[in-house]
């Protein structure tokens, strides 16, 4: 039998003190154990000295990620192949999350609360910002929600619309472009919750449903799309009998969409549901093995998961049951300073 190929990995990380990383790294899978391994050799080397790159993107032309301070303190936006970088001020403060499409790339500011967004050229370079997108807002949590909060940005696939996810109004914003004149019109404003603080979404692979993630409420919201326009279908807690502690975080289907994950950073959970379109179900939640799982990723061929946990500076495997969705810890782990993102890396 051929031995698989390792998987590899993008950290994105903080930097500053107590973390002992210095900028994006790199790790391994073995896929017949689930052993992680350093793996730095597949970063781009001018990644992996940056202050706080917590977020990236990867295409086929290379890796993005920017650093996540205020715009005084040098808020970058970085892409680089190994080949060739680019870097380009971002009009922002302590930008949260990057999302890339075609000749397109967004980035969420979460302390000004604005999206900026930014033409790409055949390259996949950065060349300039063409649009900054605001809406003033808040919500009830006056520690949390005193102004806009924007916290995720996804370019639909199906559709040429950008989400704008904001923790301070509890709104997703829907935005319509022009893939010509490359200008932004907002489309729908859809409103969560009062204070449940929506952060990160996912949409099933049509794009006729959303599962939200909010991490102020602890709570999953699953919106549709009806008649062209998106509304609430349900609301439910992440975790049943704990306390909210105002702390979830990430949110991903599997690749075949029947299971839902989240993580829960002040219980130390990942809570997973079963999914049947908009009807989601929570069946288990399992250790994080760690503390504070600020992120996950699900390999591409749905067989791992691995978990970020920020505050105890590792990375956990877990081997994932295709068949029934169950996660279970390998048992290795790989030290990483402050990690905050994982994504896999793209075959090329």
């Amino acid at each position: 039998m051929t031995k698989q190929s390792s998987l590899h990995f993008y950290v994105g990380t903080y930097t500053d003190a107590p973390s002992d990383s210095h900028g994006v790294v790199g790790i391994s899978l073995d896929p017949q154990s689930g052993v992680l391994t350093l793996s730095n050799e597949i970063v781009p080397d001018t990644l992996q000295q940056q202050h706080n790159p917590s977020y990236l993107a990867s295409t086929q032309n290379g890796l993005y990620t920017f650093n996540e301070v205020d715009r005084d303190s040098g808020a970058q936006l970085h892409f680089s192949d190994n080949k060739t970088r680019c870097s380009l001020a971002i009009a922002g403060d302590y930008p949260c999350h990057i999302d890339v499409k075609d000749k397109l790339l967004a980035v969420a500011n979460y302390g000004s609360g604005n999206v900026t967004v930014y033409g790409l050229d055949e390259e996949g370079q950065p060349t300039e910002c063409i649009a900054d997108l605001f809406v003033d807002g808040c919500g009830p949590n006056v520690d949390r929600q005193e102004a806009p909060h924007a916290h995720q940005v996804t370019f639909l696939k199906h559709t040429n619309q950008l989400a704008v996810v904001d923790l301070g109004s509890d709104c997703i914003y829907f935005y319509d472009y022009d893939v010509n004149t490359l200008s932004f019109a907002l489309n729908q404003t859809l409103s969560m919750p009062a204070g449940s603080g929506p952060r990160h979404l996912v949409f099933s692979h049509d794009e006729s449903i959303g599962y939200v993630v909010c991490e102020l409420s602890e709570t999953l919201v699953v919106i549709t799309k009806q008649n062209g326009c998106w509304e609430q279908a349900s609301q439910q807690a992440l975790l049943a009998n704990e306390e909210n502690k105002q702390a979830a975080s990430a949110i991903y289907l599997s690749p075949d969409e029947r299971f839902l994950y989240v993580s829960c950073r002040a219980q130390n959970k990942i809570s997973y549901f079963n999914v049947d379109g908009e009807n989601v179900t929570q069946f288990a939640a399992v250790d994080c093995g760690g503390a504070f799982p600020r992120d996950f990723v699900i390999s591409q061929n749905g067989e791992w998961l691995l978990v970020a946990n920020q505050h105890s500076n590792d990375i956990i495997s877990y081997h994932r049951n295709v068949e029934t969705g169950a996660i279970k810890a390998t048992g290795y782990s790989c030290k990483v300073g402050a990690p905050v993102c994982l994504i896999e890396m793209l075959s090329r």
